[in-house]
């Protein structure tokens, strides 16, 4: 016999077919997905060649196996003769014990069932019991109640010890009601609800007179309250009848007309009650664990102290006069201040400012309109000035550090934003956006202004007209003493921040960083236009370069020692600019202005030398040609040229090379005397390189 595991084995298949035999035995076999996966295997000839192969191995495999197997088959089929009759046989008795079986079985379903609806029963009838119990103790306890309180607490001695066993009373009351209430008549449940008000009576009369003895009084009746689980009644008992009458004389309209401190003054008097009247009650309920659930300072006295100030002192709120509500607001931030660092712990404190009345409290100050009023009072300042037209009034020369007006103002109006007095932490975006927003008016005005002093205008009479490289320099000026003074603006802005900003400096940093960009956009650009003035009065004497040749060249001029005058009026843009402005911008920055200045003339001085060495070579080798034809004609011609060359020692052409040679030196010698490197400035060292090499190979070939 083989394995049963052999049963489900397929025989072995040729290699050469197209497929793998295992995948017939796949529990998911598909004949699509089949011939869809063997699609660009073989063509569908040769699969079906190839499953008629191995459908022959199949054959053969099964022939065999019944072979192998066939005294096997025989047995099966001779130990199944008879079967039918056996079955038959046992049918009958089979069936009977299956309804035998049914039978048992619906008899304990009704038995069961029966069982259940009499522990139902028993469990309905337990509960009737239980109630009719609750209701005699209702009974019981509602008598026990109105003799307490109508005989032992009707005199004015309230006794504790009466209160607590008519408190444990009035607690079991409620507890077997909630099993009773059903069969409770309309008078009952009335006279329970009455006795539940007059107890509370009681304890109000009993917990205003403790308030005035000593903190076990006190803290045994708070116990009473949280026996009864009436918190909220005792804080409302505190809230209306001593903080609602101690406040109704202290805060009003009247007394903050009258009161010499003002707002101040009445909130010193707000935290006087605490101090006053609240001790006792703190130092049981918050300050240590002795009586818990209980939250005076926020249910009683700030409920009622805010309720009080928003109806009776509703004027404090109006922004009108911002700097008086900036008072009342500081005022009013110092006194909840003061009122979290009695509530201890810093949940304490969120719960309190989670408090929908503080909530409330809070949205009353209108601080949208204050910022308003404040934006139009600082920015409007800074507006008018940047709408007047520019004038000798517009700077002030003599001033120290900020000359022109806009800045002086512009710097005025971020030190006022973050002074006392008008800053409000709780508007510091607001407030950071303006300092930005007033850097980029200035910068700007900057702009317009440049614009404007570059247009022809009339000056009228008497006023002088503004000097424009002047009027530019003061602006680079104060523009650079605005970007010194950011480091401050940010430190002040980053200690009056709030914490959760602080933890976020960079990002104040990079605003900073882009109105800084800002500013150094509109310096470049001054720089652009005062580089261009130099540049326009000083490359207008380069074309007196061409001139060069014509004063050497057939007017037997002496060997040239000394640079021509031109280079002077060249430089003499830089000189004048130097002498005006370097007290007011420094050497260093008149350093950068120069080399930039230096290196465009320069480009353009190189163009206009080579171009006069060029024409001087081509000029020179077409005399060197016409010297060579009349060469051949005579030589007595030849010997007059050499005998007056050799008397006049340097050509014309010579000198020109010579000229130029001792003006370029002169030239890098004043750029050099500004602390420019000559490498710093553009063409110079080819420049220097085209008029020495130029004299030097002019030299040797005299030679």
């Amino acid at each position: 016999m083989p394995k049963s595991s052999d049963l489900f084995s397929l025989p072995a298949a040729p290699p050469e077919l197209c497929f793998d035999k295992n995948e017939f035995m796949k529990k998911t076999f598909s004949v699509d997905d089949f011939l869809h996966e063997h699609r660009n295997a073989a063509s569908l000839e040769i699969m079906r060649d190839d499953l008629g192969i191995y459908l022959k191995v199949l054959r053969s495999a099964m022939i065999e196996l019944i072979n192998e197997d066939y005294a096997d088959f025989v047995n099966l089929s001779t130990n199944l003769v008879g079967l039918d009759h056996q079955i038959n046989t046992i049918h009958t008795p089979v069936e009977q014990l299956g309804d035998e079986v049914l039978g048992v079985k619906q008899v304990i379903t009704d038995t069961m069932n029966e069982i259940k609806e009499c522990l139902n029963q028993k469990k309905l009838l337990r509960q009737y019991k239980k109630n009719l119990k609750s209701l005699a103790k209702v009974y019981n306890s509602i008598n026990k109640l109105t003799d307490l309180l109508g005989n032992q607490l009707s005199t004015e001695d309230i006794r504790p010890v009466v209160l607590e066993r008519a408190a444990l009373e009035l607690v079991q009351l409620q507890f077997h009601v909630k099993f009773c209430s059903e069969y409770l008549d309309k008078a009952q449940a009335e006279k329970t609800e009455s006795l539940h008000k007059d107890l509370l009576g009681k304890l109000r009369e009993y917990f205003l007179k403790a308030l005035k003895m000593d903190a076990d009084s006190l803290e045994r009746c708070l116990r009473i309250y949280a026996t009864l689980d009436e918190y909220k009644a005792a804080e409302t008992v505190f809230r209306e009848d001593v903080v609602g009458t101690y406040m109704n004389t202290r805060i009003s309209e009247s007394k903050l007309q009258n009161s010499s401190q003002g707002l101040v003054g009445i909130y010193n008097q707000i935290l006087d009650f605490i101090s006053l009247h609240m001790k006792d009650l703190l130092l049981l309920t918050h300050h240590t664990d002795k009586v818990k659930g209980f939250n005076f300072l926020v249910n009683s006295f700030w409920q009622e102290v805010e309720r009080r100030l928003e109806l009776n002192l509703a004027s404090i709120f109006a922004p009108g006069n911002p700097d008086s509500f900036y008072v009342k607001y500081k005022s009013t931030l110092d006194f909840l201040a003061n009122v979290e660092k009695m509530l201890g712990t810093q949940k304490a404190i969120d719960e309190f400012r989670q408090h929908a009345q503080y909530k409330s409290f809070q949205s009353r100050w209108n601080l949208p309109v204050y910022f308003q009023i404040r934006f139009q009072e600082i920015a409007g300042r800074l507006e008018n000035v940047c709408d007047q037209p520019l004038t000798e009034s517009t700077f002030n020369f003599k001033a120290k550090d900020l000359k022109c007006v806009i800045f002086q103002t512009a710097l005025s109006c971020i030190t006022k934003l973050w002074e006392d007095g008008v800053y409000i932490e709780d508007l510091f975006s607001k407030f950071w956006k303006l300092t930005l927003q007033i850097i980029s008016r200035t910068a700007r005005w900057m702009g317009d202004a440049m614009k404007e002093i570059e247009k022809p205008t009339s000056t009228p009479a008497g006023e002088q007209k503004l000097d424009r490289n002047l009027f530019l320099v003061v602006l680079h000026m104060d523009a650079q003493v605005l970007m010194d003074q950011f480091p401050t603006i940010l430190q002040t802005a980053t200690e009056k921040a709030p914490q959760q900003v602080r933890e976020h400096i960079s990002s104040l940093e990079k605003c900073i960083e882009e109105s800084r960009n800002r500013l150094l956009k509109q310096m470049s650009s001054i720089e652009d236009v005062l580089i261009k003035s130099i540049i326009t009065k000083s490359s207008v004497h380069i074309r007196q370069t061409n001139d060069i040749p014509r004063l050497y060249r057939k007017t037997n001029r002496d060997v040239p020692r000394k640079h021509c005058s031109y280079v002077d009026l060249m430089l003499e843009p830089f000189k004048v600019f130097k002498k005006d402005f370097h007290e007011q911008i420094g050497n260093e920055k008149i350093r950068q202005l120069f080399t930039t200045a230096f290196s465009k003339i320069s480009v353009q001085y190189f163009k206009a030398i080579e171009e006069v060495l060029t024409s001087v070579q081509k000029t020179e080798e077409s005399l060197r040609r016409l010297k060579n034809l009349r060469e051949k004609s005579t030589s007595t011609t030849t010997a007059n040229i050499q005998s007056s060359n050799d008397r006049q020692g340097m050509s014309d052409d010579d000198k020109i090379r010579l000229q130029l040679q001792i003006d370029v030196r002169y030239w890098t010698k004043e750029i050099e005397s500004n602390d420019i490197r000559r490498e710093n400035v553009d063409k110079l060292f080819e420049m220097i390189s085209l008029v020495e090499d130029t004299t030097k190979a002019n030299k040797t070939s005299d030679k």
